[in-house]
């Protein structure tokens, strides 16, 4: 089992105390950039992989997403995706990366692929449509990173606010369509930001490629979800009951 839950610098900190942890992180997450408040409830109650079990953000101002896949790509079955229900504020400005210094921040243990997904609707825990994708961040590194661009040939820019998932996963696994089809063919592909075309997202395939292992996932023009709207939707998806990580 996990051990105590680590909120220190989540919703619940005394604003003394959270500025002190934010500089402590700051100081101990070495190529990961600090931005803001560090959003890490996974470490404690799992992220699932589904829009229906999304882990809600809900801290204002968030600068970091931290948690921890726990597969293993050569014994099968175990935590191979986790994602997060989140608001994009400032798309033009989006950023998601665990490549380290060079995309602008992150973290992981593993060789890890972001999928990015837009909420059909206004709500938590409904369909997902497909917007963005990367493998490795560009060739000889094995992190990721999205902006607010495709460069894929498609010459998609996000530029609408709103409310999103954010996924991260080890390399080889795909999202799939409602017909059980790749939805980002070129994501292979070094350096390449593909765009899903909104596809919708109906689920998980593919091979992992590597084991599991710790992430620190540095984010740019998001926001949490305001808490008590993000209770609302997780206890309309059912979620609210659902069951620690498992060590």
């Amino acid at each position: 089992m996990k051990s105590l839950r680590r909120r220190s610098c989540g919703a619940n900190a005394v604003p003394a105390f959270a500025l002190l942890c934010a500089v402590s992180s700051a100081l101990l997450a070495g190529s990961a950039a600090y931005a803001g408040p560090i959003w890490d409830d996974d470490l404690t109650e799992d992220a699932e992989a589904l829009p229906a079990g999304a882990q809600v953000v809900t801290t204002a101002v968030v600068g970091q997403i931290r948690g921890k896949l726990s597969g293993n790509a050569f014994m099968g079955g175990g935590d191979f995706v986790d994602m997060y229900a989140i608001q994009i504020t400032q798309p033009l400005e989006l950023k998601f990366s665990t490549g380290g210094k060079q995309t602008g921040g992150g973290s992981a243990q593993f060789d890890s692929r972001l999928f990015l997904f837009r909420a059909s609707g206004t709500g938590v825990g409904g369909d997902a449509l497909a917007v963005f994708a990367n493998d490795d961040a560009f060739p000889g590194n094995p992190g990721s990173f999205i902006g607010s661009q495709a460069n894929d040939g498609s010459g998609f820019i996000l530029q609408t606010p709103g409310i999103y998932y954010i996924a991260i996963t080890v390399d080889g696994i795909n999202a799939l369509n409602a017909n059980g089809g790749q939805i980002f063919e070129s994501i292979a592909s070094p350096g390449t930001i593909a765009f899903g075309n909104f596809e919708k997202f109906g689920g998980w395939g593919g091979q992992p490629g590597s084991n599991g292992g710790d992430y620190i996932i540095s984010v740019q023009g998001i926001a949490g979800i305001p808490a008590p709207g993000a209770l609302a939707l997780l206890g309309m998806a059912g979620v609210l009951g659902r069951g620690r990580r498992r060590a």
